[in-house]
């Protein structure tokens, strides 16, 4: 079994117990205590009578490899050997000091020991053979390798290392871009991966914490076989679609995570990864979807393999990948009517002739625009860059303004595709508040905050107004049916985008 190990850093011996306690109460499977951060004055000697039955990791860490150490070797290997942990307890120490010290190799050898390799600038230029000679040490019981990733392709070495291990082995990479390698070692059924108690306490850069490995991310679910999905972005650490995909999963009794991948955005980068999942065939990968900047990236990559209206659009949401082929399609453009119309409490026919203007000229405007010239609308774009604007009326049949003229125009419907209003950039709005008449509908594809300044101007000035959160649950929902071929719960979803959204805007996680 892969441990879920919470690590535990405070200046105090007591503060340490207590948390440790919390996090073992809270579902960890193990608990490393950060033995380099208790302040000089605080002993260790008899802090494992304290401890309850558990799996333990005492670690005192060099401020070389991530820590708050700056002793010698000798010591912290004196630190370590005096906590003397129960007889399930393993030690931490440094492969680098480890190999120069002759007492650590005398006093923690007869231990259970994990030896570990931090590496903060990226992947070391001689991975491998360092995993070999951790591996081969015959006084290692676990082998630890972390560096930061530089990018997302580093998650598939750190994968490979634990799918290939001959020895129980942790292989991290560190940094947003390292969550793949975290959430998915029980896949591969690693020694354990690290988590934070909460998110004011990580003790490595990309910690997640026990919460999100246990609640959004269903550490306990995962198997060996369990289908990897994702949303692939830059950026995409807020996005809402891990927390909303991986309940549906779990209501639905559907074996498969969703995780947050951030790709750098340009098209090399994001053939690359997709090229990857598909040369992995371990990882099981199933489906994507995908947001900005990458939406035209994944129209390209997959050619001629893609359902309208993507094919016309250009732009690609919905990745799906069935036994070696992959597919995709666009989600944007029906839930823009979709949610349009519900508004309107009108049917598709109701916008044929609709003069209706639309703000950008970027991947979701190209969705809003194809969607609304399939129904006939009567469809004006107006963007910032003229020249865009013009290309994409042209590409669709539609008009295109001046961004200045969209104050003037007499469209019955408005719907922003901009950015503008996002947060963290919330108090901002596209239209100003005289420029709105009461009898126009506005359509803000903005869905955090969820209440834009523009749909609150809207309000005040008697508009009826359409929330992006509707379209995102729409998209979603044809997304969830796309890869899994069952219908999904439209309410459900909507309560748990609705709850995520009024945390995130109270201060929560989101």
């Amino acid at each position: 079994m892969t441990l879920l190990i919470t690590s535990i850093a405070a200046e105090t011996t007591d503060d340490m117990l207590k948390r440790a306690r919390e996090a073992l109460e809270r579902g960890a499977d193990a608990v490393e205590l950060r033995l380099d951060t208790l302040k000089s004055n605080q002993s260790v000697t008899g802090l494992a009578k304290a401890l309850p039955t558990a799996t333990w990791i005492a670690t005192c860490r060099s401020n070389n490899e991530g820590g708050q150490s700056s002793e010698p070797a000798e010591h912290r290997v004196s630190t370590l050997k005096s906590v003397s942990l129960p007889g399930d307890g393993f030690v931490d120490f440094e492969y680098r000091d480890w190999k120069n010290s002759t007492l650590a190799r005398h006093d923690l050898g007869q231990l259970s020991l994990i030896l570990s390799y931090h590496d903060f600038a990226g992947p070391p230029d001689n991975l491998d053979t360092l995993i070999a000679e951790m591996t081969a040490d015959p006084q290692s019981t676990v082998v630890k390798i972390c560096w930061q990733a530089r990018d997302i392709m580093c998650n598939f070495k750190a994968l490979d290392i634990l799918r290939c291990a001959e020895k129980d082995t942790v292989a991290i990479c560190m940094g947003e871009a390292g969550l793949m390698s975290r959430v998915l070692a029980r896949k591969f059924d690693a020694f354990g991966t690290f988590c934070a108690l909460d998110e004011s306490s990580p003790t490595a850069p990309g910690q997640l914490t026990l919460d999100e490995m246990k609640k959004r991310y269903r550490w306990d679910d995962i198997e060996c076989g369990t289908p990897f999905y994702g949303v692939i972005g830059n950026p995409v650490a807020h996005s809402l679609s891990p927390r909303l995909f991986n309940d549906l999963f779990a209501a639905n009794r559907i074996p498969g995570v969703y995780l947050p991948l951030l790709v750098e955005p340009t098209y090399e980068c994001f053939a690359a990864f997709m090229d990857e999942c598909l040369a992995c065939d371990w990882l099981d990968a199933r489906g994507f979807s995908v947001t900005l900047p990458h939406k035209e990236h994944a129209w390209r990559y997959l050619g001629d393999r893609v359902d309208p209206p993507a094919d016309v659009m250009g732009a690609v949401n919905t990745i799906r990948i069935e036994e070696g082929e992959v597919w995709g399609c666009n989600t944007d453009a029906p839930a823009a009517v979709d949610a349009l119309l519900f508004a309107m409490s009108a049917d598709e026919e109701a916008l044929e002739g609709l003069p209706i203007d639309v703000l950008g000229a970027g991947g979701v405007a190209r969705a809003v625009v194809a969607g609304l010239v399939e129904c006939g609308a009567e469809v004006t774009v107006f963007n910032r860059d003229a020249e865009r604007g013009r290309v994409l009326a042209e590409q669709f049949g539609c008009h295109a303004k001046s961004w200045d003229e969209r104050v003037s125009s007499d469209g019955k419907v408005l719907v922003n595709c901009t950015s503008v209003g996002m947060w963290p950039d919330a108090g901002a709005s596209p239209m100003s508040t005289e420029s709105l008449r009461s009898e126009t509908v506005v359509f803000d594809t903005v869905y955090r905050p969820r209440r834009t300044t523009l749909l609150r101007d809207a309000e005040r000035a008697g508009c009826v107004t359409v929330e992006g959160a509707a379209m995102f649950v729409g998209q979603a929902a044809m997304q969830f049916e796309f890869w899994t071929q069952q219908a999904a719960d439209v309410e459900r979803m909507a309560r748990i985008v609705g709850d995520a959204l009024t945390e995130a805007e109270s201060g929560g996680d989101g």
